[in-house]
């Protein structure tokens, strides 16, 4: 019986489902009745019937039946039972509640983020190293590691790539204090001291950002850490062309390929993290409170970083093209930017590169209206940020488009969001997994589950716990502008809603992938060793592509099944998972605001 551990907010759609085989099948009625118990009373509340939801494409035998209790709305403690033929099944105990994420979960996520600071001796070494292009030495202390077994501090990192860049210490510090503003909105004073704390983590984010920064430049990508031993006397600012912490072997480094070189192969790109770092810059300057340095030294670095990738992005890029990544990441730059000075040059910007992401949805073959990441009609997916097209459309479209601008915007996050909706429900998919349309390396277009094994980004793949959340992230931002189609809100509420179930607990392994939160979390090993553990409030990386099947389905295999070390593609924890979950639970949870 698959549940959201957690549990369900009280006017949401609440649905659990029964995931049996084949056999089952053939015993389990058709319409088996169940019973919602009301776990301080023992007694039974809310009574409904099974609905069959059938197979899922080539993920085995699991077979499953949907189990809606959407009418029971009353506050309390529940577990949900069904009986059939003589044998009793029960969920866990689970909670339905007002802002129930909120409540048991926002907590959790703000002390891992606190867990993850750099500190002690690689904080020490990190305030003295070498300086990569020429003598001296600088100071970029501060800063989250990156994952469960990495210790690195990263911008972004999978540059050869192109297209798979991930936004991962600039998200987070832009998700803390984007949250903080989406929490502060609410007026409600049970939040008050989440807001001190999404403040405090954020303005921390901000300070190691603009240590980060280079003179005249953007920023620094990334702080390795490379060696078996991880030791801190061999940090060091980091080649941004590093693509993978895949290992060959116990004693390699990562990998590297293509190093770029010139004046600017330190340099973060707008796609590469520079983009966003910019954007956490400028909504870090017009915060009420400043960590160590001042809104303006925050605003002075947004801004000089901004002026030079306007100039010089495309000399930073590993392929010298700009791409929907440089679009999207530049477009919230802009927007921040605006919000922060009011100045024209921001919204000529942002006006700029909202025109060349929307002009990015493309209709070919039997798929229309999917964002194309390049000039021809490669489409755009992303393992961590396939949000990120809506979320900075619709942040422009709020603070900085003009009416006719507006209009355009929300007709062309309204076309992008419907094809995410039909694409997810074109296959039986009853827990509404947000589905996606891929691009292989031998540019064969498909949709799928799940991030392929075969891309430019070979041999990493892993969960895609944060694309999930940035997917719900991108529809609940969306719904209230819709106030005119309450069916289509609907359907976003639910879209959204589905992602965030997904990653507490109601998925076919019936495995929370918050740590901390819900009866079932997945243990994380790492080279046949428990040194490596994933924290309270991280979100793993989460459910993948069976191993030998991109249609398939795998989780938690480990070294028992693969003979290799690769649990972290399914439990290693990392940033950008805990980023989008804060900000997709922060933003409202309903079409109405609210």
């Amino acid at each position: 019986m698959l549940v959201d551990q957690l549990g369900y907010d009280v006017d949401a759609t609440k649905i659990a489902l029964l995931e049996g085989s084949s056999a089952d099948a053939t015993h389990l009625t058709a319409s088996a009745g169940f019973e919602i118990v009301d776990v301080a009373s023992s007694k039974t509340i809310f009574t409904g019937v099974s609905v069959p939801a059938s197979k899922v494409f080539d993920w085995g035998d699991r077979v499953f039946w949907k189990l809606d209790f959407s009418g029971l709305t009353t506050p309390g403690h529940y577990r949900l039972i069904l009986r059939s033929r003589g044998k009793v099944v029960s969920t866990c105990e689970f909670a339905i509640d007002r802002n129930l994420l909120e409540r048991s979960t926002l907590s959790n996520v703000l002390f891992y983020f606190k867990g993850q600071r750099a500190t002690g001796a690689f904080d020490r070494a990190d305030s003295h190293l070498k300086n990569p292009e020429g003598a001296g030495f600088v100071d970029v202390r501060g800063g989250w590691y990156d994952a469960t077994g990495d210790y690195g501090i990263h911008f972004s990192h999978q540059n050869p790539t192109s297209y798979f860049n991930p936004q991962q210490v600039p998200l987070v510090a832009w998700s803390l204090l984007s949250s903080y503003r989406l929490l502060e909105g609410r007026n409600d004073d049970d939040l008050s001291e989440y807001e001190r704390r999404l403040l405090d983590e954020g303005l921390f984010g901000a300070d190691f950002i603009t240590r980060m920064k280079r003179p005249q430049g953007s920023f620094f990508e990334s702080i390795s850490a490379p060696g078996a031993h991880k030791l801190a006397a061999d940090r060091e600012i980091g080649n941004p062309n590093w693509r993978t912490q895949i290992k060959t072997n116990a004693g390699a480094s990562t990998t590297s390929i293509g190093a770029a070189e010139g004046p600017y192969a330190y340099e973060t790109s707008f796609r590469s993290g520079g983009g966003v770092a910019i954007a956490a810059l400028a909504l870090a300057s017009t915060m009420p409170e400043h960590g160590e340095f001042s809104g303006l030294q925050y605003l002075e670095a947004a801004e000089t970083a901004f002026s030079f990738l306007q100039a010089h992005n495309k000399e930073v890029l590993n392929d010298g093209h700009e791409n929907i990544l440089d679009d999207y990441c530049a477009l919230l730059a802009a927007t921040e930017l605006f919000k922060a000075t009011g100045k024209q040059e921001y919204r000529t910007a942002a006006d700029d590169r909202a025109a060349r992401l929307m002009s990015r949805l493309t209709i070919h073959g039997q798929f229309s209206n999917y964002w194309r990441a390049d000039d021809t009609q490669r489409p755009f997916f992303h393992p961590a940020d396939a949000g990120m097209p809506v979320v900075t459309l619709l942040r422009y479209a709020a603070e900085v488009a003009s009416p006719p601008q507006k209009t355009k915007v929300l007709e062309a996050v309204r076309k992008s969001l419907d094809f995410e909706l039909r694409l997810t429900d074109a296959v039986n998919n009853p827990f509404g997994y947000a589905r996606q349309l891929v691009s292989m390396k031998d540019k064969t277009v498909r949709a799928a589950f799940f991030f392929p094994h075969d891309t430019e980004a070979a041999p990493w793949w892993q969960g895609e716990n944060a694309r999930l959340a940035s997917m719900a992230s991108a529809a609940r931002l969306a719904a209230p502008f819709y106030q005119d189609d309450p069916k289509f809100q609907r359907q976003l509420e639910v879209y959204a809603w589905n992602q965030l179930h997904w990653i507490l607990g109601r998925n076919p392994f019936d495995s929370s992938m918050l740590i901390g939160s819900g009866e079932r979390n997945a243990p994380y090993m790492f080279f046949r060793s428990y040194k490596y553990t994933s924290a309270p409030g991280a979100i793993i990386n989460g459910v993948t592509a069976a191993s030998d099947n991109e249609d398939g389905i795998a989780f938690n295999e480990g070294f028992a099944v693969t003979g290799k070390d690769e649990d972290w593609r399914w439990t290693e924890e990392w940033l950008p998972h805990a980023a989008w979950y804060l900000y997709a639970v922060s933003l409202p949870h309903s079409a109405s605001g609210k």
